[in-house]
């Protein structure tokens, strides 16, 4: 009888002290992380480099010219802020759905990719001022019977896993159909498979240009409010947070960023005041 009580007692005691172990080192774990995120900026200018997350194949905001070379609106944001850093800009291109994941891997230190500073995606990082205001918008075939935004209820959208645009959609009382990004998305609705997708109208806008042809027209009215986007970096990282500010502010009030817009598709996007 002694023996087996002793046995329990023993198994008890060492079950809290392995539970109290795993406790310990995910608080550790936990408060490691948050000291390397405060030290965020500090490891980039000892790095000399920041690495930027980003899909390198959206049009306007990063894709890459006829020569190969990757430009748009938000490369040339990118290299503002790192040369306002005094380092270089490294660009490491990603598919959408797994771009944001991309920082908690610590494959780069910040995303510029068109990203809507959302209340869930605000728990788990931290995203600089907006620096880009557009309207949603909702697409369609020429030939599609569907004239306004209320009017998607019930009918089929494609939509990535993570598009803020997947959310609004579903507001409306779309079912999705998950693709991988913009350029799956609308090809979804050029052959008819869905009936819409959404996204903002300056990339709409940009899929015109390059395809005038495309039978794909813009529904009336917006999807939800003006779709504003904003640098996301890793929770904590409040120095690199300031530095980046810092830097967005200067190219708004300097015009910089309202020329970047103004070259690419020509009207100003900078978030009114």
């Amino acid at each position: 009888m002694n023996n087996t009580s002793i046995t329990r007692r023993s198994a008890i005691a060492l079950t809290g002290a392995v539970s109290l172990a795993g406790f310990l080192a995910a608080c550790s774990s936990s408060s490691s992380s948050s000291q390397d995120n405060a030290d965020k900026l500090q490891k980039i200018k000892d790095a000399g480099k920041i690495r930027i997350g980003m899909e390198g194949t959206f049009k306007p905001w990063g894709f890459h010219d006829d020569s190969g070379k990757l430009v748009g609106m938000e490369k040339e944001i990118g290299d503002f802020i790192a040369k306002d850093l005094g380092v270089e800009a490294e660009y490491i291109e990603t598919q959408w759905d797994s771009l944001i994941a991309g920082v908690d891997a610590d494959r780069y230190d910040i995303v510029i990719n068109n990203v809507a500073p959302t209340d869930e995606r605000k728990q788990k990082y931290d995203f600089s001022i907006t620096y880009v205001a557009s309207e949603g918008k909702v697409g369609v075939l020429d030939s599609s019977d569907l004239k306004k935004v209320s009017d998607i209820n019930g009918k089929t959208a494609a939509a990535s896993e993570t598009s803020n645009f997947r959310t609004l959609l579903e507001e409306n009382g779309a079912t999705i159909v998950t693709v991988t990004g913009f350029d799956e998305a609308i090809e979804q609705v050029l052959s008819g498979r869905v009936d819409c997708c959404g996204n903002d109208a300056v990339t709409f806008q940009a899929y015109k240009q390059e395809h005038p042809d495309a039978k794909i027209r813009l529904l009336e009215g917006e999807l939800g409010e003006a779709s504003e986007a904003a640098i996301l970096m890793p929770k904590g990282a409040e120095s690199l947070k300031q530095a980046i500010d810092d830097s967005l502010k200067k190219h708004i009030d300097n015009g910089d960023l309202k020329a970047i817009y103004t070259k690419y598709v020509g009207f100003d996007l900078t978030p009114k005041a």
